[in-house]
């Protein structure tokens, strides 16, 4: 009767995992998009296609938590791990964008003043996202 019950807490607390679940994805979504769009090219944050891949490995994470909590706890830090790393090269990529587009001797005032623009754009989509203001 004991190991019944222990089964199904194990369950609420497995089922409590995929209910509380909130892929990176779904924060990066939040991010509002600029008053304007972004010159051609400029990269916006990681694609949403990459969320299938998110979902299917959160999904085992979940799925092994039951028998292999520990594994289940490590693989789920190196998935953070791996997403802040992609995360953090798409933003690095992003502002490479953004100075390649007028740092140059030729820019003219237009480009200047979109470039400050976007800057601004890019600088409320990374407050929003980090929670600063």
């Amino acid at each position: 009767m004991n190991q019944m019950a222990a089964e199904d807490e194990t369950d609420k607390v497995a089922t409590n995992m995929v209910d509380t679940d909130m892929p990176e994805t779904d924060m990066l979504q939040r991010v509002p998009a600029p008053a304007e769009p972004l010159a051609a090219g400029t990269p916006e944050f990681p694609a949403v296609g990459a969320a299938a891949s998110l979902s299917a490995r959160w999904h085992e994470i979940q799925a092994m938590f039951v028998d292999d909590p520990r594994s289940s706890a490590e693989m789920a830090a190196d998935l953070i791990d791996e997403s802040v790393q992609a995360l953090v090269a798409s933003v690095r990529e992003q502002q490479d964008s953004l100075l390649a587009a007028w740092n140059g001797e030729n820019s003219g005032t237009e480009e200047l003043r979109t470039a400050v623009q976007h800057y601004r754009a890019f600088g409320g989509r990374l407050a929003d996202f980090t929670g600063e203001d």
